[in-house]
């Protein structure tokens, strides 16, 4: 069976729009530091690592991976030409490339860690993703990523396709919820030791449809409560991976 290809085009539409403005960051602070910690606590880099933000956007979390391992060389990449303009501006010391998560031009056994930030769920397939991380990494590699998890009530009623509150506002055609079990099979098969970890407490500071941003405090607030309870390991709203290069 012919593997799913991303529509590249309509990513590159959606994120060029980005360039003008803040650029494109729907965490707010919190957030992002949540998602950094966690991000700290598995993923250790020493001096002079090289750190790959890979679909870097225009460079909101690239910052926080910067200001966390202040002593690694942090480069972020992505496909759109706009944010990549927008990232320079904002963040004249981080270097930032325009470039194909499934085909870097990175030099082979080259790269410390790989943060794969929101990125996988733009994937029909990610398995080309996967395998150019196994080619860019040195031996023992690490990889981080997030990505919306498939089993959280709120991700699904509105980013699900089968949902009948689903919305496409605000998200390119390529997108969709991601499941653990997806996530750990395609970089096993791709040459990573790979786990999984499920959160909940992410609080979004912008959506973009303005009936969906009504209700952004409620969600918020909820997410909060689930997550302090066990069911956050199950339903939480993002899918954490955390992956070595055998």
């Amino acid at each position: 069976m012919p593997m799913k290809t991303q529509n590249k085009m309509a990513e590159i539409k959606f994120f060029d729009r980005f360039e003008k403005g803040s650029g494109y960051d729907v965490f707010d602070a919190s957030g992002n530091e949540k998602i950094i910690d966690n991000m700290k606590k598995e993923i250790k880099a020493g001096k002079r690592s090289i750190i790959y933000d890979m679909g870097c956007g225009s460079g909101a979390f690239t910052h926080y991976i910067a200001k966390a391992y202040p002593k690694s060389k942090v480069i972020g990449l992505d496909i759109s030409i706009g944010c990549i303009s927008k990232a320079k501006k904002d963040s004249p010391k981080i270097d930032f490339k325009v470039g194909d998560v499934e085909a870097t031009k990175i030099k082979s056994s080259s790269v410390d860690v790989a943060c794969y930030t929101g990125i996988f769920h733009h994937f029909a397939d990610f398995s080309k993703v996967a395998r150019e991380a196994n080619r860019i990494l040195k031996p023992g590699g690490r990889i981080f990523s997030y990505d919306p998890n498939f089993f959280n009530p709120a991700f699904w009623l509105y980013r699900s396709k089968s949902s009948p509150f689903y919305s496409s506002v605000g998200i390119t055609e390529n997108e969709r919820l991601l499941r653990t079990s997806e996530l750990k099979a395609v970089f096993r098969n791709a040459g990573f030791e790979m786990k999984t970890k499920v959160i909940s407490g992410i609080k979004f500071s912008y959506v973009e449809s303005k009936d969906a941003r009504t209700l952004l405090s409620v969600y918020n607030f909820m997410d909060q409560i689930l997550a302090i309870t066990p069911l956050a390991s199950l339903f939480g709203s993002f899918v954490l991976g955390f992956g070595k290069k055998k």
